[in-house]
C-alpha cells in the first residue's frame, strides 16, 4: 500500500480516548520528523529507507519481517516520491489524525474535467418487460489466487496472508502447533483461494451455465501476499488466470479490468510523467498479450494506460477503465500530480461521446467504486459527473474491490440523496474467501439484441461455495449452491432501475428483516455460519456506503453517520519482534538513527 503514508499511519490502530489520541499524535510527529530530517540532511537513499524501516518497527506498524520486506519493495518509488513532494511534517499527521495539525487531504484534491456537449433530456428508466431476447453476463471479481496455499497450514497466523508455509522465520517455529488448519477447498480467514478451487468453480460454471454470452473480470487477480510482489510473479499470474479461463470456458469472450493489486508495489501505477523505469509497460503489455479479446485497434491505448473499448454487438460497447491509475487513493504517485493521470478520464469521455453520437449503449467494467475508502475523491467525483452526463448511454456498470456483495447509487445532485436517482453501480462478490466471505460469482440477465434494446440489467442471480460443507468432503468436487435465483424476487424489486434500488435502501432503514437478508447475502453467510451481529450504527454505516459513489457526508445526513474515512493499511497489526533485534542495517551504521 502507500508506504510513505502507511509507515506513518500510526494512528490507525487502538485509538480510543483523547489522551491516547494525543499520545499517538506526538508519536506521529516524531516519526515524520525523523523521515523529514533524513531527507533534509541529504542522506543517502539507504539511510532514508533505514529510517522508514526503523519507524515501521518502533511504532509497531508491522513486525520486523514484514516491515523489512514492505519497505524494501517500495524503496525506489518511496525515495523518488518523497523527493518530489514538499510537505511539512506536522501536516502529514493532520492527514491521518483528527486534531493533529492541518493538511490538504489528497482524497479531497479538487480538479474538474470539462465534458463537451449538452446534457440530453434524461430517459426515464422503467423495468424491462419480459418477452425479448436476453444476454447472460458472468461477473467474476477479486479472484486473488494463492498458488502457495497449503492444506493444513495455519489459517490464523501473524503474517498478512495465511494458509501457506510461513515466510517469516519467527513463524516457522510456530508452524508445528497448528490451531486453525487450512481447509482442503479454502478457508474463511486471512487466506486466499487455492488454484484447484478456482478450477472447480470454472468447471461448475461450464456445466451449469451453458448460455453465457460474455464474461467480465473486474480486477485483482493476485494474492494478498503484498510483501512479496514482483513484476515477474504478476505477469505469470495474469497469464495463468487468462489461460485457465480460456481452457475452462473456451470461446466465451472475456473482458478484464485492472485491479489495485495488479500494481507492483501494490496500489501503485506510475503515470507517464514519472521516469521511464517506473512505467507500467511490463504489466499492460502482458495484459494486452493475454487478453486476446481486445481488438487490435485498442492495443495502443491498452499498452499505454490499461484501458480499452470493445464493440460487442450492434448497439452495445464495453469500456474497460483502469481506475487504480487515477482513482486509487493509495497510489502514491498521485501525490505528485493527480489531475487525470495519462488522460484516462478524458479518454472515457471521448469514448462515451462517440457512443452517444452513434446511439450505442455502453457497459463499463472497472475496479474501485468511487465511494470506497481507498477511492481518490477528485477522480471519483469527476467520474460521478461523467456518469450523470452520460446516464442515457451507460446502461450498466460492473465493479469489484469490496469483496462483499454491494451496490452504489448515483444521484442527479452528487451531494443530495433526495434528488433523482440516475444510476446504480454493481459491485459483485469476491471469488476469494479473504477474509470473511464464502466464494461467489454473479450472472446478470440483460436486455438482449433487438431493435429497441436498452442493454440494461433485468435481473441477476448469485452462486456461492459453502466452505464449511465443502471442506467436509475433500475427495470430491464441491457443489456450488445458488444463493438466490433472482435479485428482484429476493428484495421485492420491480426491476433493476435506480429508483427501485433507492426505494429498497429507504425500506431497509425500517425493515430489519429485509436488511438482515441483505447483510447475509453480502457475506454469503448467516448467523449460524459465523456472521457477527450488526447494531443500528453498523446498519446505518452499511446503508450509507451504498449512497456514496463518491465521498460526501451529506448523502447520509438522515442516517446520522459518516462513512468517509481516510484509507488505512490493511496489513494485520500483530507484532512479534524479539528474533529480529540484530537485523543488519543496509547503511552500515552511517545513518543518523
Amino acid at each position: 500500500m502507500l508506504v510513505w503514508i502507511s509507515l506513518l499511519l500510526i494512528a490507525t490502530s487502538g485509538i480510543g480516548t483523547s489522551d491516547a489520541k494525543s499520545q499517538r499524535c506526538s508519536e506521529c510527529e516524531v516519526a515524520v520528523n525523523l523521515l523529514h530530517h533524513e531527507w533534509g540532511e541529504n542522506s543517502t537513499e539507504d539511510c532514508t529507507i533505514e529510517t522508514a524501516i526503523f519507524i515501521c518497527e518502533e511504532f509497531k506498524i508491522e513486525d520486523s519481517f514484514v516491515c523489512d520486506h514492505i519497505v524494501g519493495e517500495f524503496a525506489d518509488e518511496f525515495v523518488y516520491v518523497v523527493g518530489q513532494v514538499v510537505v511539512e511534517p506536522h501536516q502529514i499527521c493532520g492527514l491521518i489524525m483528527a486534531d493533529c495539525g492541518t493538511f490538504i487531504d489528497p482524497l479531497r484534491v479538487d480538479w474538474n474535467i470539462t465534458i463537451p456537449g449538452n446534457q440530453p433530456t434524461p430517459i426515464v428508466k422503467n423495468p424491462i418487460q419480459p418477452g425479448n431476447p436476453v444476454l447472460k453476463i458472468l461477473h467474476l471479481t477479486d479472484i486473488h489466487l494463492d498458488t502457495q496455499y497449503v492444506i493444513g497450514q495455519e489459517a490464523d497466523c501473524n503474517e498478512p496472508l495465511c494458509c501457506r508455509y510461513p515466510d517469516n522465520p519467527q513463524e516457522v517455529s510456530l508452524a508445528v502447533n497448528i490451531t486453525n488448519p487450512a481447509g482442503p477447498w479454502g478457508t474463511i480467514a486471512s487466506c486466499d483461494l487455492p488454484y484447484w478451487t478456482f478450477q472447480s468453480m470454472l468447471k461448475f460454471i461450464r456445466q451449469k451455465h451453458t448460455d453465457i454470452d460474455y464474461i467480465v473480470v473486474s480486477g485483482d487477480l493476485v494474492s494478498h501476499a503484498v510483501y512479496e510482489y514482483t513484476q515477474d510473479s504478476h505477469m505469470a499470474m495474469v497469464k495463468n488466470i487468462s489461460d485457465t479461463i480460456k481452457q475452462q470456458l473456451p470461446d466465451i469472450p472475456t473482458y478484464f479490468a485492472v485491479g489495485n493489486h495488479e500494481g507492483v508495489p501494490i496500489d501503485n501505477f506510475a503515470p507517464h510523467y514519472t521516469p521511464k523505469k517506473f512505467h507500467m509497460d511490463w504489466l499492460y503489455d502482458t495484459m494486452a498479450e493475454s487478453w486476446n479479446w481486445i481488438p487490435s485497434d485498442q492495443m495502443k491505448v491498452m499498452k499505454y494506460m490499461g484501458c480499452y473499448m470493445v464493440k460487442l454487438f450492434p448497439g452495445l460497447r464495453l469500456l474497460s477503465l483502469n481506475n487504480p491509475l487515477g482513482g486509487d487513493a493509495v497510489n502514491f504517485w498521485l501525490t505528485i500530480n493527480d489531475t487525470d493521470p495519462d488522460g484516462t478520464m478524458a479518454w472515457v469521455i471521448e469514448q462515451l461521446l462517440d457512443a452517444e453520437n452513434a446511439g450505442d449503449k455502453v457497459h463499463v467494467v472497472s475496479h474501485i467504486p468511487g465511494g470506497d475508502s481507498e477511492a481518490r475523491e477528485g477522480y471519483a467525483l469527476n467520474y460521478y459527473k461523467v456518469t450523470n452526463r452520460f446516464q442515457n448511454t451507460i446502461s450498466a456498470q460492473f465493479f469489484g474491490h469490496t469483496h462483499h456483495d454491494a451496490f452504489y447509487m448515483v444521484y442527479e445532485d452528487p451531494n443530495d440523496a433526495t434528488s433523482r436517482p440516475t444510476g446504480v453501480v454493481y459491485a459483485a462478490p469476491s471469488v476469494t474467501t479473504f477474509s470473511e466471505y464464502n466464494p461467489a460469482y454473479r450472472i446478470y440477465t440483460v436486455d438482449g439484441k433487438h431493435d429497441k434494446s436498452t442493454f440494461e440489467v433485468i435481473d441477476y442471480e448469485e452462486w456461492f461455495l459453502n466452505m464449511t460443507t465443502a471442506n467436509l468432503d475433500p475427495n470430491n468436487e464441491p457443489v456450488w449452491e445458488q444463493l438466490f435465483a433472482s435479485i428482484n424476487q429476493e428484495y421485492g424489486l420491480l426491476g433493476q432501475t435506480p429508483t427501485e434500488y433507492n426505494k429498497m435502501l429507504n425500506r431497509m432503514k425500517t425493515d430489519d428483516n429485509l436488511f438482515k437478508k441483505y447483510r447475509e447475502n453480502r457475506y454469503r453467510r448467516n448467523e449460524f455460519d459465523g456472521i457477527t451481529p450488526c447494531d443500528t450504527k453498523c446498519k446505518n454505516h452499511m446503508l450509507c456506503e451504498s449512497r456514496q459513489f463518491h465521498h460526501d457526508e451529506n448523502l447520509c445526513a438522515d442516517l446520522k453517520v459518516t462513512s468517509y474515512t481516510p484509507p488505512a493499511p490493511k496489513y494485520r497489526k500483530k507484532v512479534n519482534r524479539s528474533h529480529f533485534a540484530e537485523r543488519p542495517k543496509r547503511s552500515d551504521g552511517k545513518c543518523l538513527i
